[in-house]
């Protein structure tokens, strides 16, 4: 069983890749062959109009399974993988307990909708406009790019951050347990991870960090500034280490030996440097669920006046990457629904 040239097992590599629509694993030897895959279809759910969920479980489920099939598939035991990787969908969030490891809720989509009624209230609000004006008054003088993406501020459902508000404001575990300091934030690689380490690590990369709107990509840091203005706890949210980084290790009891957790990078950036797009100037175009547009921009955050949108790519070692995006969100679920719609 196994790649053994002259009595010596190949170690190899198992990659994951969280979408929105399938759950992903390969195998991959040295040369960076594919030597086993599986897949399963991601379960979403849709409890009431808008409202678009993951169950925690059963996605850990899935996960756990995958992985012993495209393992199983490459014909290989699990004492033989070298190290795990896992992409992940971006700004698809949960929150659970800190003393438990018990979810308050389901995963909440980054396609989910219940926050449209807070992002029109925020964009319209007086205070909005007197942070954009302080903002393009604050640019003007220091030139700070910084400053200039801040008077540029508006939300939509897509990010973390009036999700997160509306889970605050109507899940009262939630509230009290961000108050007391025992709630943990995590979107789906922090979960996995956690998961994976049996609650011993709870973090997560530059790439996934800055998916969410709540980090500030200029301080490389969560937005203190953001939180403080839409009163959400900084005590939520997990560290932000590298994108290739030591995470941890499996749990032994869930594959039957320990395993080291040696990437997680969100899966728009995971395309991106997966199509080798490491130059500056490069441009990768994804259409999936949605279709994402992104250029590589180097080390310089682009500050953009025209709708993209300044991200992590990537942290590897001391190097940052990265990158300017804009999306046009659901073109593969719309294409997906005509379809569906020329078969009846």
């Amino acid at each position: 069983m196994g790649s053994v040239k002259n009595g010596y097992r190949e170690r190899l590599v198992v990659a994951v890749d969280v979408g929105s629509t399938i759950l992903r694993c390969h195998v991959y030897n040295s040369a960076a062959e594919i030597c086993g895959s599986a897949e399963d279809k991601i379960k979403v759910l849709y409890p009431c109009r808008g409202h678009v969920e993951l169950d925690p479980e059963v996605l850990w489920e899935q996960f756990v399974n995958v992985v012993k099939e495209a393992v199983k598939d490459a014909r290989i035991h699990m004492s033989q993988v070298a190290g795990l990787g896992i992409s992940t969908q971006r700004a698809t969030f949960i929150t659970w307990d800190k003393r438990t490891g018990k979810p308050f809720h389901n995963f909440i989509s980054w396609q989910d909708l219940r926050a449209a009624e807070l992002v029109s209230s925020w964009n319209s609000s007086l205070l909005l406009k007197a942070v954009h004006g302080s903002c393009k008054f604050l640019h003007f003088f220091t030139r700070r790019k910084r400053f200039l993406a801040a008077s540029l501020i508006n939300f939509t459902t897509q990010h973390v951050s009036l999700r997160l508000v509306w889970v605050l404001q109507n899940i009262p575990e939630v509230r009290q347990a961000a108050d007391e300091g025992n709630c943990c934030f995590g979107t789906i690689d922090t979960w996995l991870l956690y998961k994976l380490t049996d609650g011993s690590v709870h973090a997560t990369d530059y790439s996934n960090a800055s998916g969410t709107a709540i980090f500030d990509p200029y301080l490389m840091s969560w937005s203190s500034f953001l939180c403080s203005l839409l009163s959400i706890p900084l005590s939520l949210f997990p560290p932000v280490e590298n994108t290739s980084h030591s995470f941890g290790v499996v749990n032994p009891s869930i594959f039957g030996t320990p395993i080291p957790i040696r990437a997680l990078v969100a899966d728009q950036q995971a395309a991106m440097f997966g199509q080798c797009c490491f130059d500056v100037g490069d441009v990768k175009l994804t259409m999936g669920t949605g279709t994402f547009m992104a250029i590589n921009t180097g080390n310089n955050l682009h500050t953009s006046i025209a709708g993209l949108y300044p991200l992590v790519g990537w942290k590897i070692g001391n190097e940052v990457v990265c990158i300017a995006e804009g999306n046009a969100s659901d073109i593969g679920t719309a294409i997906k629904w005509a379809q569906e719609l020329s078969k009846c």
